[in-house]
């Protein structure tokens, strides 16, 4: 009787009441009931509407409420929170401001309330984080210039510098930075003279403290004691971009970067900490931007997904921090089995991402993410800083970070595929990637990372790592990596090591490729195979393992300068490494190559675009290949057996077509008996269709050819084409023999001059030497006075001249001055006369007279 009318009763229920989705909105109200066109206007009024299976969708606009989700879906059916599709959801844990008044000068004030602790306060201006008021100012613009002064001296409770500003600087804060430059702590000013600031104090027995307090010297130039900055005075704000809050009557002190009044509303001042917290269970945020407060993720099974964090973690250092590190975060993981994939974090005063052990935050998965400028404050903060065990750093795009680029120090952990640079911005003694161990073997690997592009500051030692294994680390298989442009060591390992592996990495540029502080310890078990450095050498002592790896400084790779670290066929690295037991590394050729990639194998890439290794090369393409071409001309004239020679720099199944005719070869291939002339060939991988072409020439065989002149009884001869050495025959009897093209013989008149080369089928050169064709009258015709020019410089010889009749009328011996003889027809009657040159051979020369 009763089930037509549940049935009607369910029929009737508003379609609001069936549907998985809840809707929010900036113009909605939460007596709405949270349906697309009725939306809620608050978070907490839509999370407690939600139950297992449900999305909650977010509407376009700016928020300023925290969303803070305390219910928990299941395994099957996550709670899901996430901006509508194509919107822009803007989560803000700021207020923004107005109602601004002059204080002095350019500087504004305007009344606020906020309860946030104050180390965690930050100021906005159009979005940009804006500078608490501090000397020296921060006149670049720069959060990584530090902008402070150097420390002359002090101890565990004071600083002397040369001078500071003259105000009660007492209730400021003090910043420093130590020589040794590991770390940064913050203090509260008690009081202070012209050179001197008195803190709360710190123990510089202790470490942090010790070394980094200005009782220790370093030999940095500028920066042998440390360096300071003192800031939270309203008396210091006096330059733009600086601010002051005073709680005491809820009133900000600002100066704009130009100087004029604040507009409404271009001013942010933070309100809390948290922009949203995840304390229940089996929750997903999807695609929302946060701004100015963090994200808390307490509860386990949690996903964060394609969010923006900006700004997440600003302020200060704890005023009473003992230790070297903080727990806050852009994003702080205190649940277990959180997932963090396709974020954007970008800047944090202290860490990006904190995977807490203590809070068993354990089989995490950090994936895919941006990641940049994080750790302004210059401590023992990170991007990404885990503690916590079976968590997987995977294919993160990390750069810009004051110390470390990824600290992972749980057990059974993965770090792979990640592209770290431009780390130890502010500190110096660290690593692109670094830990520190304990008792304990860490089971985790290092592969397939890029780390890269990072130097410590110039006021510090130069001590940035590549991958830094300090203190006590243990059980840590490191392969496959690519270390470039680092400014210490490519590994560095300290203390006592144990069950280190270091298989097929590759460093280049680095200060050099492996070091460590033994400091009395035992090392043991440790492992160094198949690497490749550039520069410096692999620690050789007691406890490591060193084989099968190279340093050169000649580059093996395809282009190191453009970080293509694929090995180019025929290079030092390719087929030298060790096939190493229990280490899963498919390899092609006889063996596997040293360093990070192998030739032919995956060209693999790191970072959130990521190429995984599989061990197997892209499909071969010919256009990949390089191709030595050569030929050689015929060996003679019309002997058609010309060659054409090609080499592949990678062995494949190729075909060469040419003249015709296809033609198989794997690495190399002459080709033989081709005719002279311009031919085009083209080669393709067999079953592909792409194709390399390339026109070539076959030249004919040489034929001797040369010139010749005559000069001073000597004829000289320039070779134009023609093989050597050249064989020089006069009247058949052999004379000369040379390699030079150009030469000279010594001739007569009569003489026949014979020219051959090496080869008997180029041919010969005859010539027979004759001199009356280089006897000349001058000046012809002339008028009486003329002399012969002859090809004999010195000498005597008998000439004698006959008129046009055959009349003899004079016969003279002469002399030959400097290859000329004076004759003179100044008592003939102008006409044509001959002069006859007796040598052996008789020389005719037509003279006339006007």
């Amino acid at each position: 009787m009763n089930k037509p009318t549940i049935l009607f009763f369910i029929l009737m229920m508003p379609a609001f009441m069936l549907a998985q989705n809840i809707y929010v909105a900036t113009n909605g109200n939460d007596s709405n009931n949270g349906s697309i066109t009725s939306p809620y206007k608050t978070f907490s009024k839509a999370v407690s509407m939600m139950s297992a299976g449900k999305t909650c969708i977010i509407r376009g606009g700016v928020y300023e409420e925290e969303l803070l989700i305390n219910k928990s879906g299941t395994s099957g059916n996550y709670i899901t929170f996430k901006a509508a599709d194509g919107e822009k959801v803007d989560i803000k844990a700021t207020k923004s401001l107005s109602g601004w008044q002059l204080h002095s000068g350019s500087i504004y004030k305007a009344t606020v309330s906020t309860a946030i602790e104050s180390r965690f306060l930050a100021v906005y201006y159009n979005t940009e984080i804006m500078d608490l008021a501090r000397w020296p100012n921060n006149t670049d613009n720069n959060r990584w210039t530090l902008n402070t002064i150097p420390v002359t001296g002090g101890n565990g409770s004071s600083f002397t510098v040369s001078s500071i500003p003259n105000i009660d600087w007492t209730g400021g804060l003090v910043y420093y930075l130590g020589a040794h430059s590991g770390t940064s702590w913050t203090r509260t000013i008690t009081s202070s003279a012209n050179t001197t600031i008195n803190h709360t104090g710190v123990d510089i027995t202790k470490w942090p403290f010790d070394p980094h307090n200005p009782t220790v010297w370093r030999d940095l130039p500028g920066n042998n004691r440390g360096q300071l900055y003192l800031f939270n005075k309203l008396e210091a704000l006096d330059y733009a971009r600086e601010w002051y809050y005073d709680n005491t009557n809820n009133t900000l002190y600002f100066q704009t970067p130009n100087g004029t009044t604040p507009a409404n509303g271009t001013v942010e001042i933070t309100t809390r900490k948290y922009a949203a917290q995840l304390t229940g269970q089996y929750i997903k945020v999807e695609g929302i931007d946060f701004f100015g407060g963090s994200i808390k993720i307490s509860g386990a099974n949690n996903v964060f997904l394609n969010n923006k964090v900006i700004h997440g973690s600003e302020g200060h250092d704890n005023l009473s921090n003992t230790g070297a590190s903080v727990g806050e975060a852009s994003i702080e993981v205190l649940g277990g089995n959180t997932l963090i994939k396709g974020c954007t974090i970008n800047h944090s005063a202290v860490n990006g991402i904190i995977i807490q052990g203590w809070s068993n935050a354990h089989n995490s998965i950090i994936e895919g993410n941006y990641i940049s400028n994080i750790d302004y404050v210059g401590i023992h903060a990170t991007p990404i800083r885990s503690t916590a065990n079976n968590i997987k750093i995977l294919k993160n795009t990390v750069w810009n970070a004051g110390r470390d680029g990824l600290y992972v120090n749980g057990l059974n952990c993965e770090t792979a595929y990640n592209d770290v640079s431009k780390a130890e911005l502010i500190n110096s003694d660290s690593g692109v990637f670094y830990t520190v161990g304990n008792t304990q073997l860490k089971n985790s690997v290092i592969h397939h990372n890029w780390f890269h592009d990072s130097a410590s500051p110039f006021y510090s030692s130069a001590k940035a790592a590549g991958i830094y294994l300090d203190n006590d680390s243990k059980g840590y298989v490191v392969h496959h990596n690519v270390i470039w442009n680092v400014s210490w060591s490519g590994y560095q390992v300290n203390w006592a090591n144990t069950n280190l592996d270091f298989f097929n990495n590759t460093i280049w540029n680095a200060g050099g490729a492996m070091d460590s502080w033994v400091n009395g310890r035992v090392q043991q078990g440790n492992r160094v195979y198949n690497n490749f450095a550039s520069s410096g050498d692999w620690f050789r002592g007691t406890g490591f393992d060193v084989q099968d790896n190279l340093i050169t400084s000649i580059s093996p790779f395809e282009d190191a300068n453009a970080q293509n670290f694929m090995p180019r066929a025929g290079s030092a690295v390719v087929n030298k490494g060790r096939v190493i037991a229990g280490f899963d590394n498919p390899y092609k050729g006889t063996a596997p190559d040293l360093g990070a990639y192998e030739l032919g194998g995956t060209a693999w890439t790191a970072g959130v675009n990521a190429i995984e290794d599989t061990g197997e090369g892209a499909s071969w393409s010919v256009l990949d290949t390089k191709f030595t071409i050569s030929t050689s001309t015929e060996t003679c004239p019309n002997k058609n057996n010309g060659t054409l020679s090609i080499n592949a720099d990678v062995e494949h199944d190729y075909i060469v077509s040419f003249n015709g005719t296809n033609t198989n070869f794997a690495k190399q291939i002459k080709l033989e008996k081709i005719a002279p002339g311009d031919y085009q060939l083209c080669i393709a991988v067999k079953g592909k269709s792409e194709t390399q072409f390339f026109n070539v020439t076959i030249k004919k065989a040489k034929e001797l050819t040369g010139k010749s002149s005559l000069s001073n009884e000597k004829l000289t001869v320039d070779i134009k084409e023609g093989t050597a050495p050249f064989i020089v025959f006069v009247n058949n009897d052999r004379a000369y023999e040379t390699t030079a093209p150009s030469f000279s013989i010594s001739v007569k008149t009569g003489d026949e001059v014979k020219i051959k080369s090496s080869k008997e089928c180029e041919g010969e050169i005859v010539k027979t030497i004759d001199f009356s064709g280089i006897v000349k009258a001058f000046p012809n015709p002339n008028k009486g006075d003329f002399h012969l020019l002859v090809p004999i410089n010195e000498g005597q010889v008998f000439i004698e001249i006959y008129n046009v009749y055959s009349q003899l009328i004079s016969s003279e011996l002469y002399t030959i001055n400097s290859g000329r003889i004076d004759l003179s027809l100044n008592n003939q009657p102008s006409g044509v006369y001959f002069a006859k040159i007796m040598t052996e051979n008789p020389i005719n020369v037509k003279v006339i007279k006007k």
